[in-house]
């Protein structure tokens, strides 16, 4: 197991996957190949538990309002770490499955491939909406389905070209 310190996000048109790009504390890099139907499911996991930060008792109006609002200034500290660089040396492998805990205000991601290979990823609010953005951003560039996303994760802005990376 191997912890993630730092990581970032592009889409392979080659492969049609996510490369999840991660280093450790070590300086050690692996890319997490995830799937169009595995980034779905993983989806359908986050999104429900980040909308659980805003108030239930709001109007849907304005709970959808707090949302953008969380969204923006999530966002208003992106991209200020450069992206992860892997190497020739990187671990390569295809995620089979993501496992979540939620841990205070910490999200605990665990990622399992290969044959007992898994890296793991603490993640807190505001990182976890630059990431959702970022595969958001993704999703368009791969023209993948874009029916999970609710309304408040679109953002305006253009989208980055190249890696982005998610400051952790």
């Amino acid at each position: 197991m191997s912890e993630i310190h730092r990581f970032s996000l592009i889409y392979d048109p080659a492969e049609d996957r996510l490369g999840w790009d991660t280093e450790d504390q070590d300086g050690a890099t692996t890319r997490l190949w995830l799937t169009q139907r595995l980034t779905r499911a993983l989806l359908t996991a986050i999104l429900p538990m980040v909308r659980s930060s805003v108030a239930t008792d709001l109007p849907a109006a304005h709970q959808a309002t707090v949302q953008s609002w969380e969204q923006a200034a999530a966002m208003a500290d992106f991209g200020k770490v450069p992206a992860v660089q892997t190497k020739t040396e990187s671990t390569v492998g295809l995620v089979r499955q993501v496992n979540l805990t939620p841990k205070d205000d910490t999200m605990i991601v665990n990622f399992e491939f290969g044959e007992g290979e898994t890296r793991t990823l603490g993640i807190g609010q505001p990182q976890l909406r630059q990431t959702l953005t970022v595969i958001y951003r993704l999703h368009i560039a791969a023209q993948w389905p874009l029916d999970l996303w609710p309304d408040w994760i679109k953002d305006p802005s253009p989208a980055p070209s190249g890696e982005t990376p998610v400051r952790h």
